[in-house]
């Protein structure tokens, strides 16, 4: 269980994350959607201790990770790429975690087999693919078979059976019992694995319920094209619709297809296509963050390394 409470975060005159609170439960998959520059990774740094918060608490198993019991095996995490000296293989590199963890040494070979690197596991990590590399770092966090999973662009660098094999993993170990953090910008990917949704922009979270709340929460419009769009874009508007043009198409959100279809009939103007379009996650998310990062808010991420 992840409890995030009123978690702040401040470089100087900068807020980097603003009163952020979320809870991600066990057996669901989270996940936590941001724009470049949004306050995501530095939120996951504070719950992993790895950067002090400014005020709030972040919380694993109600307690802060730095008063775990043998850490490694209550939360895998992924945050990056480097973990293994480019000149170790990736079994030497497992074995050397195992130790250092406590972790059962018979798992390595399981894992390597698991993560899809069974016949690279004595193969220098430094000639590992970018994909390759990002296996790796899955099989390190899963190394101490904890029941946390916390991940920041673990699909970086995956080709899409690889971005398959991860979302199967994911979502056999929330099915598990097991609580599963994911921020990803492939949100076409995401919008398959989790359950509940966290988004957060300029620091401060826009949105947290789960994914079918959110779909529910989106309007529908309507896709229309017709033999006289100005004339349809007025008798849209005067019903009450909000209508985009774009090339002779019109976009109608505020309507009914019926109704829609009423108007038209009314006008005398003849319909080609009339077609309800639901918003993907996407498109919903960017309508929550307002398009990009401001300029303020691109820069909070470079201060994870103070």
């Amino acid at each position: 269980m992840i409890e995030i409470n009123g978690l702040t975060k401040r470089y100087g005159r900068v807020h980097a994350v603003d009163d952020v609170t979320f809870a991600a439960p066990p057996g669901r998959v989270t996940g936590l959607l941001g724009l470049n520059g949004s306050g995501k990774t530095t939120t996951l740094r504070m719950l992993l201790g790895l950067t002090r918060p400014t005020s709030g608490t972040a919380l694993i198993n109600k307690v802060q990770f730095r008063e775990l019991t043998d850490p490694a095996r209550q939360v895998g995490a992924v945050l990056e790429q480097g973990i293994s000296h480019p000149g170790q293989a990736a079994r030497a590199h497992l074995m050397t975690q195992a130790l250092l963890i406590g972790a059962d040494r018979a798992r390595v070979d399981l894992l390597l087999e698991q993560v899809g690197l069974g016949d690279a596991g004595q193969q220098r990590s430094g000639d590992y693919s970018l994909g390759m590399r990002q296996r790796l770092a899955v099989a390190t966090a899963l190394l101490g078979d904890p029941s946390v999973l916390v991940l920041d662009e673990p699909a970086n660098g995956l080709d899409p059976e690889g971005i398959a094999w991860l979302r199967e993993l994911l979502r056999a170990h929330a099915d598990n019992g097991g609580t599963v953090l994911i921020s990803s910008h492939l949100l076409a990917e995401l919008a398959q694995l989790i359950d509940d949704v966290v988004v957060i922009a300029e620091g401060t979270v826009r949105y947290a319920a789960p994914l079918e709340q959110l779909y529910g929460s989106a309007s529908t419009r309507l896709r229309i094209r017709g033999r006289d769009p100005q004339c349809l874009e007025r008798a849209f508007e005067e019903a009450g619709g909000r209508v985009e043009e774009c090339g002779g198409t019109l976009a109608v959100a505020g309507l009914t297809p019926q109704e829609a279809g009423d108007i038209a009939f009314a006008v005398q103007v003849p319909i080609y296509e009339l077609t309800t379009e639901s918003l993907n996650l996407e498109q919903i998310f960017l309508s929550m963050v307002h398009g990009p990062a401001s300029s303020a808010a691109a820069a909070r991420d470079e201060g994870n390394a103070a």
